[in-house]
């Protein structure tokens, strides 16, 4: 099975933990020292929604959907260094703890696995990163 069928069949099973969302926020939070401060004005209630939806939108893009690509696109857009201005360097922050999350969610969880999550995760990450120095139009 490829890496990215074994990620989306895992994040499937993590997505039914009624839990999922708040883990990972509770890892991501404190996971770097300049990531909780940016959450302090965020509707938590709609975050976990964007979330969600941003998860099932990196997965997409990873399978060659444009509906995957224009969400990512979107979102570079908007975290960039002329919006929201999110270091590059912290998304690795987003992975890890996304990744710690699904060692706790799922029990079919194993180091290939993890592997699988980091390669998937990363290959999104990299095309939201790419936008980051990209001129606004």
């Amino acid at each position: 099975m490829d890496e990215f069928t074994v990620v989306k069949q895992s994040y499937g099973r993590c997505a039914t933990k009624s839990n999922f969302i708040d883990l990972f926020y509770d890892e991501f939070l404190k996971s770097h020292p300049s990531i909780k401060p940016m959450f302090t004005q965020t509707d938590f209630k709609k975050q976990k929604e964007l979330l969600r939806t941003g998860i099932a939108m990196l997965l997409a893009h990873v399978e060659g959907k444009p509906v995957g690509t224009m969400t990512l696109n979107r979102i570079g857009q908007s975290h960039d260094k002329n919006h929201m201005n999110i270091d590059p360097n912290l998304y690795q922050f987003w992975i890890n703890s996304l990744v710690k999350t699904v060692k706790q969610c799922d029990p079919q969880y194993s180091p290939d696995l993890d592997r699988s999550w980091q390669k998937v995760l990363r290959a999104g990450v990299d095309h939201i990163t790419a936008k980051y120095d990209v001129p606004a139009a």
